[in-house]
């Protein structure tokens, strides 16, 4: 059984024994140009789904939770990017992936940690760039979690 949360344009289903939440991140919000010469204030959303309790304060790539995982555990960090980022190269793969195995690697974490990995991946939805950032307790046993991990990705959904 699962349960969808939506907020700030981004929904996904969250599977039981996950929590999930949606806000606008570490960052401050965009201001761009609008329209007569008015500044436009961008919220950035950004979205954190783990297997394991979330902790408050946590930074946009999972500092703070990444120190308490263990194995079996995974966090799952989705961030919105400049928009003017969709149409650069960095970003040219279209909709959400699906990873394997072989994209976690522990030199992909923004800290190693032993015994953890990570993966990172880029893309776009429309004219709107993603990172998508997952971090894992346990690098072993990364073949054992996979499947929900992607099943949680497949329900992503931007608005």
């Amino acid at each position: 059984m699962t349960r969808r949360i939506e907020a700030i344009g981004v929904s996904v289903d969250v599977p039981n024994g996950w929590e999930a939440e949606i806000d606008t991140g570490a960052g401050a919000p965009s201001v761009v140009g609008g329209g007569n010469g008015g500044l436009l204030t961008v919220i950035m959303p950004r979205l954190h789904a783990a297997n394991f309790a979330l902790p408050l304060g946590r930074g946009d790539f999972g500092s703070g939770a990444v120190e308490r995982m263990g194995r079996g555990h995974v966090l799952v960090c989705v961030l919105e990017e400049d928009g003017a980022m969709a149409s650069t190269k960095l970003y040219e793969s279209e909709g959400v992936p699906r990873l394997t195995v072989d994209d976690f690697d522990p030199q992909q974490m923004q800290r190693p940690l032993a015994g953890q990995s990570g993966a990172q991946a880029f893309f776009r939805i429309g004219d709107r760039a993603f990172v998508l950032y997952i971090a894992l307790g346990d690098h072993a046993g990364r073949a054992l979690i996979l499947d929900q991990i992607n099943e949680v990705l497949s329900t992503l959904r931007f608005s």
